[in-house]
């Protein structure tokens, strides 16, 4: 099965397999970054049963409303769960640096023409 990636104007486009890799493998990585934290906050602190269980519904409560939150600002981020979300998110992140870099180079290019211009007095 091919992976797709959501672009900016709503459009897909296929991934190769070794990007999809890539892109997999980090969100698994960032999905056992983010198990650890909370292994981790939950041994450094030490509360009764009842308070635990309130802590840990509040921090669910947290994590939901911050995948909701995601999955508004990805574009078809609403029909995907959570791990095909996360590469998704990856995926688009990409996007928009690769967007950010095309528009810097056009700015380049753009500002060297309205030079070149003054120095002819264009």
């Amino acid at each position: 099965m091919e992976k797709t990636l959501a672009t900016p104007d709503s459009t897909r486009r296929s991934l190769s397999s070794s990007r999809a890799a890539t892109v997999k493998s980090r969100a698994a990585g960032f999905e056992r970054r983010t198990k650890r934290r909370l292994s981790e906050t939950k041994a450094s602190v030490c509360v009764s049963g009842e308070e635990e269980q309130e802590e840990d519904d509040e921090e669910e409560e947290v994590v939901k409303e911050k995948i909701s939150a995601l999955q508004r600002i990805i574009p078809g981020g609403t029909a995907l769960g959570v791990d095909a979300l996360f590469e998704e998110t990856a995926g688009y992140i990409m996007s928009l640096q690769c967007q950010i870099k095309t528009i810097k180079v056009l700015t380049s290019f753009l500002q060297r023409l309205d030079k070149q211009d003054m120095k002819f007095g264009g």
